[in-house]
């Protein structure tokens, strides 16, 4: 879902797998990649809204 919100806004990136499983049958982690003159828009467009941030620490 996240690389689908970058992709419509014209950022591309692609999905990178972080290791092995540590049990079979369970995914690996991942990360997001995206180019270097992305990576602050892209990192906005995820980040989650400062009132949710707010609302969460009360």
């Amino acid at each position: 879902m996240m690389q689908q919100m970058l992709v419509a806004h014209a950022i591309p990136a692609r999905v990178v797998s972080h290791g092995v499983p540590v049990h079979f049958g369970l995914s690996s982690p991942a990360a997001l990649q995206v180019r270097a003159q992305d990576r602050w828009t892209a990192l906005l467009l995820l980040s989650p809204l400062e009132e949710e941030v707010a609302e969460c620490s009360e």
